[in-house]
């Protein structure tokens, strides 16, 4: 197994009765309780795929600026082009390119941004790498550690680098997989174990700093860059959802979740119905099954 094209997929079991995999109206940018009117948005690997989704639909709620973070500056280019055409009048449009295994680039660039635009009110975590396929007995172990590299050093960068310019009720919202919490799928040892690392870095970041707003998400399966230019994976959902959901989860309905993990399948309306009942205990958050600590 050497490429995604063999990856076999699962059924999908649904917290919700309910599953979407494109955008609904009560997820929708321009509905008035999800207005982004005001805040400071950056996301990271921001050029293509969820992130440009992401950074779009942010855009079209109307935010007060929306900045996107990557390597490639053409596809930060063309992502600029899509969020303005899609974005309300006052929104600001930025990018910078970065590595974000480098810590100087990554503080350099927030530095930037928040000089240009102020402190930043919504993080969207979402830059990452899909490694190789392999079982966990043929790996080269290089490799293999790049994917932590390449998933939780990019992504204590940037929360570290985020932290001191926040806003004053921040938002931080982690783009994970279901791959972290799911039992094993054949050979994506490496994506998943630094995804499943990225998640509890990022769980006890929330937990030193509960004036976050922490939440984890799984975007959906979607045909996104990340597998590779000769991938012949289709995707499930619509790039567009989880970009919605996000606009979503950073809105005072969605207040409940702090803490909390969620797929963007999941229909929001349901989630409301079991609010207190989510809020209140362990529900959607990754532990061992039985055991309630």
């Amino acid at each position: 197994m050497d490429n995604t094209d063999e990856i076999a997929i699962p059924k999908w079991v649904s917290f919700t009765k309910e599953w979407h995999t494109k955008p609904y109206p009560d997820i929708s940018p321009s509905r008035r309780g999800l207005s982004a009117t005001g805040k400071n948005v950056v996301i990271t690997g921001g050029g293509t795929g969820i992130g440009k989704a992401v950074a779009i639909a942010f855009g079209q709620a109307g935010a007060r600026s929306v900045s996107i973070l990557g390597r490639r500056l053409d596809r930060l280019k063309s992502s600029v082009i899509a969020i303005s055409a899609a974005a309300q009048s006052h929104t600001e449009v930025l990018y910078r390119t970065v590595d974000l295994t480098d810590r100087a680039q990554v503080e350099d660039a927030l530095a930037s941004i928040t000089s240009a635009v102020g402190k930043v009110d919504i993080f969207v975590n979402n830059a990452g790498a899909l490694p190789p396929l392999k079982p966990v007995a043929k790996y080269d172990a290089a490799t293999f550690m790049r994917a932590f590299e390449m998933n939780v050093l990019t992504s204590l960068n940037a929360i570290q680098a985020f932290l001191p310019l926040a806003g004053a009720d921040p938002i931080l919202l982690n783009i994970s997989t279901n791959l972290a919490h799911i039992k094993p799928m054949l050979g994506m040892s490496a994506y998943a174990s630094s995804k499943a690392g990225q998640l509890k870095m990022v769980e006890h970041f929330a937990a030193e700093n509960p004036e976050l707003h922490v939440v984890s998400i799984q975007p959906g399966v979607i045909a996104t860059e990340i597998a590779g230019p000769d991938s012949n994976v289709q995707g499930q959902d619509e790039v567009e959802l989880p970009g919605h959901f996000c606009v979503w989860l950073a809105s005072a309905e969605a207040k409940f979740l702090k803490g909390k993990f969620v797929w963007a399948n999941w229909d929001v309306r349901e989630l409301l119905q079991r609010k207190e009942e989510i809020r209140d205990s362990r529900l959607l958050t990754v532990g061992l099954a039985g055991v309630a600590m």
